[in-house]
């Protein structure tokens, strides 16, 4: 064996394991998560398209309003996993106006409104039409 080709075998064995661990894993990747840093509750969102496909790169945006008489404002903004999912973390348990969750993608949109109050850690099915 030269020692040319030492380094080139050291690379390989060092590689070949690591890469072959990325591919094993069946496990599905998280959902894009954004938090308010404002409270234990959580808003889960699944957007599926007409065809029951999940639907990429949708922008999620809300308005966290909160603190003495809501004059506090928070806006959030995320967009949806290859998956379809996203998931708002952080917010209050109590809110003073209702939230509102605007899903868009391209001409389509819907709203979902949230009360943390109702259910701290809901989830949504978006059908985006």
């Amino acid at each position: 064996m030269s020692t040319r080709s030492l380094p080139l075998l050291l690379a390989l064995a060092f590689l070949v394991p690591a890469f072959a661990d990325s591919q094993s894993s069946t496990e599905p990747p998280p959902p894009n998560e954004i938090s308010a840093d404002l409270g234990p509750c959580s808003a889960a969102l699944s957007v599926t398209g007409l065809d029951s496909k999940p639907v990429y790169g949708a922008k999620i945006a809300t308005r966290v309003q909160y603190g003495l008489m809501g004059i506090k404002r928070l806006d959030l903004e995320a967009f949806t996993a290859p998956d379809g999912r996203v998931k708002i973390t952080g917010l209050p348990l109590t809110l003073k106006k209702p939230m509102y969750i605007h899903i868009v993608k391209g001409d389509k949109e819907q709203i979902v409104e949230f009360h943390p109050d109702r259910a701290c850690e809901a989830h949504f099915d978006v059908l985006l039409h």
